[in-house]
């Protein structure tokens, strides 16, 4: 898969899409020092905040998303990133400036078949946000960031609630209409 200028191995990986690309257009903008993708899939979005990184970090639960974002970052010659497989923070260690997350946000069971786990967030869609603001503090830099993108889906309201309640502050920073939800790109620090 090509992608702005990317090829994209996705065989198997969660396929950059419209909350990917309206992620990726914040994170160009905005990364900076040392980032943490977490759910890293094809490593796009890892891809695209090593342009102004420092050094990025990329995790994700599925060691076969490992394996295709390694191979992702040697075909588009991106030197400064790694990539460990880690159910979320589990097997992280270190502070970061920016932590970039694309979370399974869609209002429906894990489970049902196969690869479900990458865009499937539970009963509410909501359930791996919550797991991913519990342990977030632990990982972020004082004034770093978090970019993460939502859909109307798994309501925007209630996904503000979860950080405002850690004393986080949240923004949107860009949201696009589509035709079945609107995606929200959210700032979180």
């Amino acid at each position: 898969m090509k992608i702005r200028d990317m090829e994209l191995d996705v065989n198997g990986v969660y396929e950059p899409m419209e909350d990917s690309i309206l992620l990726a257009e914040i994170v160009e903008k905005k990364s900076r020092g040392e980032v943490l993708d977490v759910g890293t899939g094809s490593g796009f979005q890892s891809f695209v905040a090593s342009k102004k990184a420092k050094h990025v970090t990329g995790v994700d639960i599925r060691k076969e998303s490992v394996k295709t974002a390694e191979i992702n970052a040697k075909r588009n010659n991106v030197k400064n990133a790694k990539f460990t497989q880690s159910d979320l923070f589990e097997r992280v260690s270190g502070r970061f400036d920016v932590i970039i997350f694309n979370p399974p946000y869609l209002p429906e069971k894990q489970d049902l078949y196969d690869g479900s786990e990458q865009w499937a967030g539970g009963e509410t869609g909501r359930e791996v946000i919550k797991r991913f603001s519990s342990g977030v503090s632990e990982h972020l830099n004082e004034n770093g960031k978090i970019l993460m993108v939502v859909s109307s889906l798994t309501g925007l309201e209630e996904v503000k609630k979860i950080f405002q309640d850690l004393n986080f502050s949240v923004k949107v920073v860009r949201e696009r209409k589509i035709p079945w939800e609107t995606l929200y790109v959210l700032e979180i620090y």
